[in-house]
């Protein structure tokens, strides 16, 4: 059973057809033609320089956006985002939904000619979970047969729920059934690595493009691990090579936007993300593409940091006092929606009903200002009149402005609260988090897959992710109820976790969902069929082409 999720496009983009400029990047022959035919080579940017393409230590969604690209595993997202047979021809789902057992396909290859085996897999994933060698995402593993034991250091490798009993199949035992499993195993992270060559590297092993070896659509040439370009190029050894019409990408990473749309405009980029209000002074373009993506933009609270803060009336207090609706439509204007939850619109819906988790659990803390102040009072009643609380943000045009507008609504619905905001690089900012080195936060959790326990482990007891010092026994025993022993009942696995999300937003006000982002691209008119995946890539070009 796969459980269905919808990928939420902005309204007018779906068949949507481009107009404007026709010229492509300008790659090294671009403009001309062959046989009369375009030339398949686009030119794009990123936001943020790649950093390592070791798929089991890959983090952030821009290099996960060209590790999609390389690297292909037993499931890939098709164009609505559904998990669709990669590498794998197919997989056979025991009925107590806890055995996976796949077959590769005959003519998987990696990028050198050699075949991909069950064992490369094997490989990766145990790689991932190995205390020696662990992976940032190794908890994505903890369903399988001993996979947390073994990351916690309590179990040895070997022992992990994998099976490998000849070249092309590929077992995996669950300790509990995963509805979301195919999704989870559809992006990068496990992906195959070819052990033998991952060794002979040894230390070098991902640093450059000629470090690698690729199992996806493209291979990659000119990159090394601190440079900001990189060339991908047709994997003719890919299964389904093709589908792949695109034979050059030229990618740079461009921070400055302004810097990205000049060179958009003159014709030298066919691709250039664009955010605020650059998406205003190009809302009328039809070279602008808006997605919304599934992500949870919020303000978050260290209940360790300041005394004032873990007073549930203070948090509560801070949660309704935020008018959401005008942050989007006057401080983002970017197709940003209000957000009202924990779990964003788009993520899950109940396969017995259809219904969108996020419309079935409902609305949270909605903005009263009323209702603020009687908070605030109580909450000054037990913290005194005033208080001071630090407000950690991005150093981007984005986050200074979220962080400006909310000092202005707290300091001005509050009165006696004063906010002094923080604001550090992305990089900084995520590291500080991690370090619990705040008290309030604004930061964003992008979904992973379709999986709804990615985003309710933030603040699950002794979680890795709960930087908070979030506690409550209720909220984790239901959240690990819906990810265990309901997992195969979609209508108590969806009453579980709306009874934890009211817990952790009604009842101890853990967390304020501000909205739910947009992406927002420029794209040459010319340039056709690109995917915009719900889950682990900004944008996929497997099927994109250059038209005349």
């Amino acid at each position: 059973m796969i459980w269905k999720k919808r990928l939420l496009v902005a309204a007018g983009v779906i068949g949507l057809t481009l107009s404007g400029c026709t010229t492509t990047g300008n790659t090294e022959g671009s403009e001309a033609e062959t046989n009369g035919a375009p030339n398949q080579a686009i030119a794009v940017s990123l936001p943020a320089e790649l950093t390592t393409l070791d798929t089991t230590q890959t983090t952030d969604k821009a290099t996960f956006t060209i590790v999609q690209h390389l690297f292909e595993g037993l499931y890939r997202f098709d164009e609505n985002s559904e998990p669709v047979p990669g590498l794998a021809e197919g997989v056979e789902i025991s009925e107590d939904g806890k055995t996976y057992t796949f077959t590769l396909r005959d003519d998987a290859k990696w990028s050198n000619g050699e075949a991909i085996t069950s064992a490369d897999f094997a490989y990766a994933w145990k790689k991932l979970v190995d205390p020696a060698t662990m992976g940032p995402n190794a908890y994505l593993l903890d369903n399988v047969v001993n996979s947390k034991d073994i990351r916690e250091g309590n179990a040895d490798v070997e022992t992990i729920g994998l099976e490998t009993p000849d070249d092309a199949t590929f077992i995996v035992q669950l300790a509990q059934p995963q509805p979301s499993f195919l999704s989870l195993i559809s992006i990068g992270w496990l992906a195959p690595q070819n052990q033998a060559f991952v060794e002979e590297k040894g230390e070098t092993y991902a640093r450059t493009s000629e470090d690698l070896l690729y199992s996806g659509p493209f291979t990659l040439t000119d990159w090394q691990q601190t440079g900001d370009e990189w060339t991908l190029v047709k994997n003719d050894q890919y299964y389904d090579a093709d589908v792949v019409q695109l034979e050059e990408i030229k990618g740079s990473t461009i921070k400055e936007e302004n810097t990205g749309i000049q060179l958009f405009e003159s014709g030298d980029l066919d691709l250039q993300k664009i955010s605020g209000i650059y998406v205003q002074q190009y809302g009328d373009n039809e070279e602008l593409v808006t997605q919304n993506d599934v992500a949870n933009f919020f303000l978050d609270f260290n209940k360790t940091a300041n005394d004032a803060l873990a007073n549930v009336h203070v948090r509560k207090a801070i949660a309704l006092a935020i008018d959401k609706e005008s942050l989007v439509d006057n401080v983002l204007n970017d197709g940003a929606k209000v957000l009202n939850g924990l779990i964003p619109t788009g993520l899950a819906a109940n396969p017995n009903t259809g219904e969108d988790f996020r419309a079935y659990s409902g609305d949270y803390n909605l903005y009263d200002l009323e209702a603020a102040k009687e908070e605030w009072e109580k909450a000054q009643a037990e913290i005194g009149e005033s208080t001071t609380l630090r407000l950690l943000v991005t150093d981007d045009d984005n986050g200074q402005k979220i962080g400006e507008y909310l000092q202005s609504q707290l300091q001005e619905n509050l009165p006696g609260l004063s906010i002094s905001i923080n604001k550090q690089p992305r990089a900084s900012l995520n590291q500080s988090r991690a370090n619990s080195d705040y008290e309030l936060s604004v930061s964003g959790w992008i979904a992973g897959s379709s999986d709804m326990d990615m985003f309710f482990i933030l603040y699950k007891n002794g979680a890795s992710f709960n930087y908070g010092g979030y506690v409550n026994e209720e909220y984790t025993a239901l959240t690990e109820d819906a990810r265990t022993v309901h997992a195969n009942d979609p209508d108590q696995y969806f009453e579980d976790y709306k009874a934890a999300e009211e817990i952790l937003l009604e009842q101890d006000a853990a967390q304020v969902p501000l909205y739910q982002s947009a992406s927002n691209y420029l794209i040459k008119s010319n340039v056709k069929d690109i995917q915009f995946p719900a889950y682990g890539a900004h944008f996929f070009f497997r099927t994109a082409y250059v038209s005349e």
